[in-house]
């Protein structure tokens, strides 16, 4: 007796995995992600722009943040 990766079909061919229905491969899958992705930053308003852009406009939300942040705690502070 083979293993089951040796069974070969009616046919004479080797069996033929078949993904369950409904699921995306993996490549369908990255795809969508990167579907996804660009719509959120298109909706953002940085569709169309550059990779440096986007880190510059993440780098000033952070700051702005962490600015936001301390100045709460120094006003609670002070309360």
């Amino acid at each position: 007796m083979g293993s089951s990766g040796m069974k070969k079909n009616r046919k004479g061919g080797k069996r033929q995995h078949l993904d369950k229905v409904g699921q995306h491969t993996h490549d369908a899958a990255k795809a969508e992600q990167q579907r996804e992705r660009a719509a959120v930053m298109d909706v953002m308003g940085l569709g169309g722009s550059g990779r440096g852009t986007r880190v510059f406009i993440s780098a000033v939300g952070v700051i702005l943040l962490v600015i936001a942040i301390f100045a709460l705690i120094l006003w609670v502070a002070e309360i």
